[in-house]
């Protein structure tokens, strides 16, 4: 008895997983948030900081403009004259989170952090700064 093998060539089968993932996407693209997690991915967040410690003349701003543009949060930070870095961060929660951990304990390869002050976090409507930025004088 002779039983045809299916292949990946064949037409009619490839087809089926060709329809079959159009009906998925589909359902991905008009899915409604079911679970409640998901909604608190887009709740902005914001707050002031300010970092004690070994903190200028270590790169430590433009580390920290690279960690905010690598997590995608936004807002700024300079050196003032108690030689500390202020500063002020919003973005989505998870990446929030991530920069503030990040600003409290890691900082630049050669800074020492001994201190770091975070001010009350607010929920924002709307993000206020378009991206991260380097200031020389308090904006």
């Amino acid at each position: 008895m002779i039983t045809s093998v299916q292949t990946q060539t064949d037409r009619s089968h490839l087809r089926k997983l060709y329809n079959k993932s159009k009906v998925k996407a589909v359902a991905q693209q008009t899915s409604v948030i079911k679970n409640p997690k998901d909604v608190l991915k887009l709740i902005i967040q914001g707050c002031e900081f300010e970092i004690f410690g070994i903190v200028q003349d270590v790169s430590f701003r433009h580390y920290t403009l690279r960690r905010a543009q690598k997590l995608g949060v936004r807002g700024w930070c300079m050196y003032t004259d108690r030689n500390t870095v202020i500063g002020l961060i919003q973005g989505y929660q998870k990446s929030f989170e991530a920069m503030r951990i990040w600003l409290k304990y890691t900082g630049s390869p050669t800074s020492r952090i001994d201190k770091c002050v975070f001010g009350p976090i607010e929920e924002l409507q709307n993000f206020t700064y378009a991206d991260f930025t380097i200031y020389k004088k308090k904006p």
